[in-house]
Order: C-alpha cells, then sequence, then structure tokens
C-alpha cells in the first residue's frame, strides 16, 4: 500500500487523537469511540511505517523477518528489504540468533541479528562505508558438531576494505594459533567458520558491525 505525504500525515494525525483519547488505557471498545475519533486500520499503520521507513532513513531498525521468503517486514507483513541470512549462532542462554544483511526498500544496506529462537524479529544497524573493517574470531570445542563453548579463545581482529578472504582467514588462524592446521572452510557472504581436520574444534569469523 502505497501512500502520499498528506495520507501519511492525516494516518499520523488519527492514531494521535487515539492515544490521547485512550490515555493510558491499553484497549478499548470500538462501541465507546465518541464519534470525532476515526482510527487506523493496521493496513494503515503499516503503510505509515513504510511510508516512514523511506523517509527517514533509520540509522537502526527493529523490524520482522519472513525467513520463508526472505524478506524483512512491518509486522502486518509488508515489506522493507531483502534478506540474506549468514552465520547460525547461539548466545548465553542457548537461544538461537542468525547475522543478517537486509538489502532495504529505501537503497540501504544494514546489518544486524534475527534472533531466531525468540520470534521473528530482528535488530538492525545501517552500514557506514570505511576504510578498514573489524571482524571477531572465536574458536572453541564442539560437541556432536556443534559450538560448544566449554573453552573459547576470542579476538578482534582489523582489515583494510577489499582484503580478500584469504588474508582474512590467514590472520584468523594466525591469532588463534592455527597457522599450519588444515581444515573445512565455509563462507557465509560475511562471516566464516573453519572446521580443522580430526579436531572436534571450530572457528568462528565474523564481520563486526
Amino acid at each position: 500500500m502505497t501512500i502520499s505525504a498528506e495520507t501519511a500525515n492525516d494516518i499520523r494525525n488519527r492514531e494521535t487523537a487515539l492515544r490521547e483519547w485512550m490515555g493510558n488505557r491499553t484497549s478499548y471498545h470500538p462501541d465507546e469511540l465518541p464519534a470525532h475519533i476515526n482510527p487506523p486500520t493496521n493496513e494503515e499503520r503499516s503503510a505509515l511505517e513504510v511510508f516512514e521507513f523511506l523517509r527517514d532513513k533509520p540509522a537502526r531498525y527493529f523490524l520482522y523477518i519472513s525467513a520463508e521468503k526472505k524478506l524483512a517486514t512491518t509486522w502486518t507483513g509488508e515489506e522493507l528489504g531483502r534478506v540474506t541470512f549468514g552465520r547460525t549462532y547461539r548466545d548465553n542462554f542457548g537461544g538461537e540468533r542468525v547475522a543478517i544483511t537486509v538489502h532495504a526498500i529505501s537503497g540501504d544496506t544494514y546489518h544486524g541479528t534475527y534472533y531466531k529462537s525468540s520470534g521473528d524479529y530482528a535488530r538492525i544497524k545501517k552500514s557506514i562505508k570505511r576504510e578498514t573493517f573489524k571482524m571477531e574470531v572465536e574458536f572453541t570445542d564442539t560437541f556432536g558438531g556443534e559450538a560448544n563453548y566449554s573453552w573459547v579463545k576470542r579476538a578482534t581482529l582489523t582489515f583494510p576494505v577489499g582484503a580478500s578472504d584469504r588474508a582474512i582467514m590467514r590472520a584468523a588462524k594466525q591469532a588463534m594459533g592455527l597457522n599450519a592446521v588444515r581444515g573445512r572452510l565455509d563462507s557465509h557472504g560475511d562471516a566464516f567458520e573453519f572446521r580443522p581436520y580430526r579436531s572436534a574444534t571450530v572457528m568462528f569469523v565474523s564481520t563486526v558491525y
């Protein structure tokens, strides 16, 4: 649903009038509404969100993820961008998270985290052009093929923009004491996963945004 600035202002004013009438209440029955209150529909609220997203080009944003369609959306499902999924990992409480890149409808690129096990939502941050970038390195043990974190070694490395994958992995392996170690390398766009042969260990190399 595409709207004009005039329509966006009308929706915003109607939402404000509703909130002012409700006060501290969190719900109401339609029969209670005064004649001068015309609440926006959920479709109108979603259209207003898209309008303001395109207008403001926010530095940070909270949105929803449709993993099946690979879309970032408003809470009602209106598209805000296309999603590329990176490495899946677990937080300190065992929750499953996924690194994502969002190619927004505004033309901007965002990076962030999809909180997969907690719900269909994500927090993202707009990419800023830099001469250098940082990558976090984690080296830990595995159990049943999954990262176990009974011990972990970490480092943060800085690279010039345009650094090759080979240069990144060479520096990461050196930081973890794996210079001469061979293994299987998987690339996830902005992250790498290295599993040394004949060793129950794994190394993750992830871009810091």
